[in-house]
């Protein structure tokens, strides 16, 4: 007997092909039949809906939620059963203690991490940033050759222990420290595991074509398989240049190389003020945190200056969704709570902020083209990331934590027609599978995991916006989970299915 039959369903099965009228059979976790049913423990009549694989999230940061939130249930609600993690140069691991100074390394974290029970699967990635910070703090100077040998000693051990690569955040800091020719040393032992880099690069903007240039570079070096992260071009007058980026990756897939890309369905980024208002043109030797930039009267006076020239005094388009201890600012711009805090200089507003909350704050940056958003998801080589972690308790988030996928099945696919559903959803499942190299994920077929979303195709949308982002999305009935209901009527029934994969490729 089945464990778990889909009655009636049309099938999408994650290659890309038109869809097909089929029951699914479910048994020990695995798929077992695609066709007639047949006696089953539970059956779901799935007709007038759509099956697919589980959504795989190319691009997240769940793997800072394991421990403390396992339940992963922002991810489940939106159909991600399994997500890629340690991104932009920051995973968990390695990392020192701050008061005892003792190092975790990423063999330690995920051989720990494997044994906690999650609500959603993940794979790992080891960061760039994290593997500097470990080995030479935040200082801005290159690494000795012992730093280097031990930063790739660090990076071999991970990827021994089951990591599938490197990501790298060349914006923040201590990563945009880093030279190109670092980035291929470490890029080179990746390459000795067939591993794979992500790559937050190091410009998004005004420099997004020579950072695009950068990276391609470092993949051409080091012969490594390799994934643009949430590829966009920020602020107004650099729309339209990723017709011209995504130009320049196809022209060296064209040319050998193996390069994707992922991308999320907002106009708006998050990131930290910090990232953005504190560039790290502006840092001086030595610098161990941003915090020592807001002493120096002088850089001060020069970022100033900096940011006059390109938004006068207007930042209507930033939203702040994290300041600790100012929960009174939730759902304004960072104009508002200039003018709340009595403070014209918009400027002062903003370092005040980072200075209170000692750095740890995130908005949202109204900042991209939604023509370039929808020209980004059409192209075949690019997948999708929600670039969140979960919400960890809080209420306030960019709603990409929440809704992403069913907004890219919802607007972009059946409002916008930016392309076919069958072949978004082979963007969403197996392409990121073979991409990171996870056999048995992102397809419908016998013998593969039972990993299943059940959805209404003609009513699946995001509920989560930038002033509700906690609100349920619509037109996701069912969840599935290593041959597991996880999600029933859109809402996590708290089964923690998921692990993380610490298989080799």
């Amino acid at each position: 007997m089945l464990d778990l039959l889909i009655r009636g369903a049309t099938v999408l099965d994650g290659t890309g092909r038109e869809g097909f009228l089929a029951d699914i059979g479910v048994k020990d976790g695995k798929i077992v039949s695609v066709g007639e049913g047949g006696e089953a423990v539970r059956v779901i009549d799935a007709r007038g809906l759509t099956v697919t694989p589980g959504f795989i999230d190319s691009h997240s940061h769940s793997d800072r939620a394991m421990r403390d939130y396992p339940d992963q249930r922002e991810k489940i609600e939106q159909g991600i059963t399994l997500s890629i993690a340690g991104q932009c140069g920051s995973s968990v691991a390695p990392a020192r203690d701050k008061d005892t100074g003792k190092l975790t390394t990423a063999k330690e974290f995920l051989q720990e991490i494997a044994c906690v029970p999650q609500g959603s699967s993940a794979k790992m990635l080891i960061g760039h940033g994290s593997l500097r910070r470990v080995v030479m703090g935040s200082e801005k100077r290159a690494p000795t050759e012992a730093e280097l040998a031990q930063m790739k000693a660090l990076l071999r051990e991970g990827l021994e222990a089951g990591a599938l690569g490197l990501s790298f955040g060349l914006i923040y800091v201590p990563g945009c420290y880093a030279t190109t020719e670092e980035c291929i040393e470490l890029a080179r032992v990746v390459a000795e595991y067939d591993g794979i880099l992500a790559a937050h690069i190091r410009n998004e903007g005004d420099e997004l074509l020579e950072a695009v240039e950068e990276f391609l570079a470092v993949i051409k070096a080091s012969g490594c398989r390799a994934v643009f992260s949430h590829h966009k071009a920020a602020r107004k007058w650099n729309w339209g240049k990723v017709k011209k980026s995504l130009a320049m990756i196809d022209a060296a897939n064209a040319a050998g190389a193996d390069i994707y890309v992922d991308a999320y369905p907002y106009v708006a980024s998050g990131t930290t003020l910090v990232a953005t208002f504190l560039p790290k043109q502006f840092h001086f030797e030595g610098m161990t945190d941003a915090l020592q930039l807001l002493e120096d009267p002088e850089r001060i006076a020069q970022i100033r200056a900096w940011a006059k020239g390109r938004w006068d005094n207007d930042y209507s388009w930033v939203l702040p969704y994290r300041i600790p201890g100012h929960d009174e600012y939730a759902g304004l711009n960072i104009n508002e709570i200039a003018d709340l805090r009595g403070q014209a200089d918009r400027m002062d507003t903003i370092y005040d902020l980072i200075r209170e909350t000692n750095k740890a704050q995130g908005a949202c940056f109204f900042s991209m083209s939604e023509e370039d958003v929808a020209y980004v998801l059409s192209h075949p080589r690019v997948m999708i990331g929600t670039d969140s972690s979960v919400a960890c308790g809080k209420s306030v988030f960019h709603p990409r934590l929440r809704g992403t996928f069913p907004r890219v099945l919802g607007r972009y696919v059946r409002e916008r027609g930016v392309t076919t559903l069958p072949e978004m959803i082979r963007k969403m499942t197996s392409l990121p599978a073979a991409v990171y190299g996870i056999p048995n994920k992102g397809v419908i077929r016998e013998g593969a995991d039972a990993d299943l979303c059940v959805f209404d195709a003609a009513r699946i949308i995001d509920g989560a916006d930038f002033f509700e982002p906690t609100r349920k999305n619509e037109g996701l009935f069912f969840v599935i989970l290593d041959g597991k209901i996880v999600v029933e009527d859109g809402i996590y029934n708290g089964t923690r299915a998921g692990r993380v994969y610490l298989e080799k490729r």
